[in-house]
């Protein structure tokens, strides 16, 4: 399945009010082809004069659309960039980008709404020669000599 920003803004409305009890203000949506991302939450942190409080701004929720994904995995993604975004609007602080805090929200999410959002997503050898056309051989030859080993590759939300 190939997401459009309206099923983006759908799912995004739908998780908004059963996980985030409509707490999260909207956000600008932009589709993606880059090769090293499913989903990303950008901002900008401002402070209002020189020695204030850094403040985050500008937010921009970006969903791939490079790869041929699930729906349950495009959900996943969604709601994986959603719980970024609660942490930064809320300008909470965590102890790294999927510190205690993310990992907290993620497991009540995951138990609430039989969710499996994870930190990272692994590609399969076919997703990867999807991706990097142009790295047939390398990919191949990777997947060879690892071949009694894991044979998928990790990619960040």
């Amino acid at each position: 399945m190939t997401p459009t920003i309206p099923y983006i803004q759908s799912c995004f409305d739908e998780f908004n009010a059963r996980f985030f009890a409509s707490s999260l203000p909207p956000i600008p949506i932009k589709l993606s082809n880059a090769r090293t991302f499913l989903g990303k939450v950008t901002f900008t942190r401002r402070r209002s004069w020189l020695f204030g409080p850094l403040r985050n701004e500008n937010f921009v929720l970006r969903i791939n659309t490079r790869i041929d994904l699930p729906e349950d995995l495009i959900q996943d993604t969604i709601l994986h960039e959603m719980i970024h975004y609660y942490i930064a609007v809320n300008q909470l602080r965590d102890t790294s980008s999927h510190g205690r805090l993310f990992r907290r929200e993620m497991a009540r999410i995951n138990a609430d709404g039989n969710r499996h959002v994870t930190i990272s997503y692994r590609l399969s050898k076919e997703q990867l020669l999807e991706l990097y056309p142009e790295k047939k051989e390398q990919i191949k030859a990777y997947f060879l000599r690892k071949s009694k080993k894991s044979s998928n590759f990790a990619l960040d939300y």
